[in-house]
C-alpha cells in the first residue's frame, strides 16, 4: 500500500485495533501482546526525533490504546510530523541495530498498523459469522 494511503488510514486503523482489543475477540494464539508494544515504541521513537514525546508503561497490546488517546490529543502535531517524515527522503535516525531512514522506519510502522487492523477486522468478522475455529488448541478449551 502506498505511504499516502497508510497515512490517511492511520487514525481509522488505530480505532479498529483498539476496538478489536477491547472486544471479546479470541486472540490468545496471536502474537499481538508482543508485537504491538514493540511497534508502538518504534513509532514513538520516530515522533520523539521531532519533539513529540509519547511514553506508556502499559504492558502488552493495550499500549496502543494509550497511544491512540495520546494521538487524539496531539493529532495536528502528529499528522504534521508524519507528513514531514514521509516527504523527507534523506533524514536518518540511529537505532540500536544501526542507522535507518526515518521515512522507511515510519512506513514500516504504518504498514504494521494497517496489517494488524486488517487481521483483527477479519478475525472479528469470522467470529461474528460463527466460523469454525481453524485450530483446536487444548489450552483454549480450559
Amino acid at each position: 500500500m502506498e505511504a499516502a494511503a497508510l497515512y490517511l488510514r492511520f487514525k481509522d486503523n488505530l480505532a479498529i485495533i483498539v476496538g478489536a482489543l477491547n472486544s471479546k475477540l479470541e486472540r490468545r494464539t496471536m502474537p499481538f501482546d508482543i508485537t504491538i508494544p514493540l511497534e508502538v515504541d518504534l513509532l514513538a521513537d520516530v515522533l520523539r526525533l521531532h519533539g513529540l514525546d509519547f511514553s506508556s508503561a502499559t504492558a502488552g497490546a493495550m499500549r496502543i490504546q494509550d497511544f491512540q488517546q495520546w494521538f487524539l490529543q496531539h493529532e495536528e502535531q502528529v499528522s504534521a510530523v508524519l507528513h514531514h517524515v514521509l516527504e523527507d527522503k534523506k533524514a536518518y535516525m540511529k537505532t540500536t541495530t544501526g542507522t535507518v531512514l526515518q521515512k522507511e522506519m515510519l512506513m514500516r510502522r504504518l504498514e504494521f498498523i494497517n496489517q494488524t487492523a486488517h487481521t483483527l477486522a477479519v478475525m472479528m468478522e469470522q467470529q461474528q459469522l460463527g466460523s469454525p475455529k481453524h485450530h483446536n488448541y487444548p489450552f483454549l478449551n480450559q
